[in-house]
C-alpha cells in the first residue's frame, strides 16, 4: 500500500534539542479512538495511515509514546535502530512486550517513579522536565529527529513545552462523539496570548482521508 508521503525532509536539529513532531490519526471530530482508553486503536486509521506512519517512523532517530498508546497497540513495532521512550509509571506496562525485547539496549522509559523495573530510564521527581529530556536525548543519544505518537495527555504536556516544530495529522471519515474521549492533544488550555499558530505545508487526500502536514509558526 503507497503511504500519503513517500518521503519526508525536515530542518537541521538544533543543540540542545531534536527536531520534534507529532503524528496521530484523529476522527473528523477530534478523537483518537474508536473504543475506550487502552482498547486497540489500529481501526482507526486505513492501510495508507500505517503505511504514511511508518514513513514517519523511518525519518525519526527516537519514538515517544504514552503508556497508554502501548496498551493499546499489542504487539507494537518500530524500525530497527529506532530509539523507543514510553512515558509511564510503571503501572500496567508490560516490560515482556516487543516494544521492549525487540531491542533492550535502545528501550528507554520516561518517569517519575523510583521502582520501574528497566534499566535505561530519564527518571524526574514530580514533574518530568521535558526540556531536559529532549536535550540528553540531543547530546546523549545523538537524536536529530523525535517522533511523538500519542496519546493525548502526551502530546499537550509536550505542546505546552511550546518545542514542538511540526504536526502530523491523518483525518479519518469517522465521526466517534463524547465529551471525555481523548482528542489530538489534552492537558491543560493555552491562553489566549499562548495559542500556537501553524502553517500548512501539505494536504494530502487519499481516498475520504486527508492527510495533514502543519509546521510551527514561530515569532521572534
Amino acid at each position: 500500500m503507497n503511504p500519503a508521503f513517500s518521503q519526508v525532509e525536515f530542518p537541521p536539529a538544533l543543540p540542545d534539542r531534536p527536531w520534534i513532531y507529532i503524528n496521530m490519526v484523529t476522527t473528523i471530530d477530534g478523537k483518537i479512538l474508536t473504543g475506550e482508553r487502552d482498547e486497540k486503536v489500529m481501526d482507526l486509521g486505513s492501510k495508507v495511515d500505517h503505511a504514511t506512519m511508518r514513513v514517519l517512523e523511518r525519518a525519526a532517530d527516537a519514538v515517544l509514546i504514552g503508556a497508554g498508546t502501548l496498551r493499546a497497540t499489542p504487539g507494537l513495532w518500530y524500525p530497527a535502530s529506532l530509539k523507543k521512550l514510553v512515558l509511564t509509571s510503571g503501572r500496567g506496562v508490560d516490560f515482556g512486550a516487543r516494544f521492549f525485547t525487540d531491542d533492550p539496549d535502545l528501550a528507554y522509559v520516561v518517569t517519575t517513579a523510583d521502582d520501574i523495573p528497566w534499566p535505561n530510564q530519564f527518571r524526574y521527581g514530580g514533574a518530568v522536565d521535558w526540556a531536559q529530556v529532549f536535550l540528553r536525548l540531543r547530546t546523549e543519544l545523538g537524536v536529530e529527529r523525535l517522533l511523538i505518537e500519542g496519546g493525548s495527555e502526551l502530546n499537550g504536556a509536550v505542546l505546552a513545552t511550546g518545542l514542538v516544530d511540526e504536526l502530523f495529522m491523518t483525518l479519518a471519515p469517522k465521526v466517534k462523539l463524547g465529551r471525555d474521549v481523548p482528542t489530538y492533544a489534552g492537558g491543560e488550555p493555552l491562553s489566549r496570548e499562548d495559542v500556537q499558530n501553524y502553517q500548512l505545508l501539505a494536504c494530502v487526500q487519499v481516498g475520504d482521508e486527508l492527510f495533514l502536514r502543519y509546521r510551527r509558526v514561530r515569532t521572534a
